[in-house]
């Protein structure tokens, strides 16, 4: 009786937490910038001049060929971006915490560790979405050919608009692909490879993120991996109840 109380508790717990960061995700929204719109179109502008200068402006050259050649595999890509996120991490979420209860606490760490960093940076610098710059010749595909109920203008009050960069899809699929990596056997271990490659090309030719912002997301997901591991040899030790990645 007890133990099921404190399990009960526990998942309450684990749900508010849930709960509780996407309220900050929300509140953090505006929240340096009175406009932060304009800013985010303006961001924009900064890292599409970036990456032209550095010579890997080729998200508009990605899309219009496969738009021109295999509208499907966009079509597709649409599918990938949605179905293989929330949906994904979701499902994981709960069979870690049902199966695998030390797994779970050390990788949900990771993503509130990762998320906590892209809050920081959401609120300093934000970016619009590729398709929504002038300028940049990249179609919003999901909008274009579907889904269209996902990211339409009803749902814009439910996330920010201006948190493309760092990527937080493809930072969390880089995390997924680090577990998918470690606990899977034999040849299924390249699924964490393969995740975090599909979801680079989904969120690149869907229009919603710059190659840089994917850049910075993995680049964020592995400093989130050594801050926890970092905190769990230090400040928590008593907590180390995983071996950490080998990052």
């Amino acid at each position: 009786m007890i133990s099921a109380i404190n399990a009960r508790r526990a998942g309450i717990g684990e749900l508010s937490l849930y709960v509780g960061a996407y309220l900050v995700y929300l509140a953090t929204k505006g929240l340096l910038h009175s406009d932060p719109r304009a800013v985010g179109l303006e961001n924009g502008d900064k890292v599409v001049s970036l990456q032209r200068d550095w010579g890997f402006l080729w998200e508009p050259e990605w899309q219009s060929w496969a738009i021109e050649n295999v509208k499907a595999l966009v079509v597709t890509l649409n599918w990938v971006y949605i179905v293989t996120y929330w949906p994904v991490i979701l499902v994981v979420a709960l069979f870690l915490y049902l199966r695998r209860r030390r797994d779970y606490s050390f990788y949900r760490t990771v993503v509130f560790v990762d998320l906590a960093g892209a809050l920081v940076t959401f609120m300093l610098f934000p970016v619009a979405s590729p398709f929504a710059i002038p300028g940049v010749e990249l179609l919003d595909t999901i909008q274009e050919y579907g889904p269209r109920f996902y990211g339409s203008e009803d749902m814009a009050s439910l996330y920010n608009i201006s948190a493309a960069m760092p990527s937080l899809h493809f930072s969390w699929t880089v995390i997924l692909g680090v577990l998918f990596f470690r606990t899977l056997p034999g040849a299924f271990r390249l699924l964490g490879l393969l995740y975090p490659v599909l979801t680079f090309f989904a969120i690149v030719l869907t229009g919603n993120h710059f190659i840089l912002d994917a850049i910075a997301g993995g680049i964020l997901a592995i400093l989130s991996f050594g801050v926890v591991i970092l905190l769990r040899r230090t400040v928590w030790p008593e907590r180390l109840t995983l071996r950490p990645p080998a990052i």
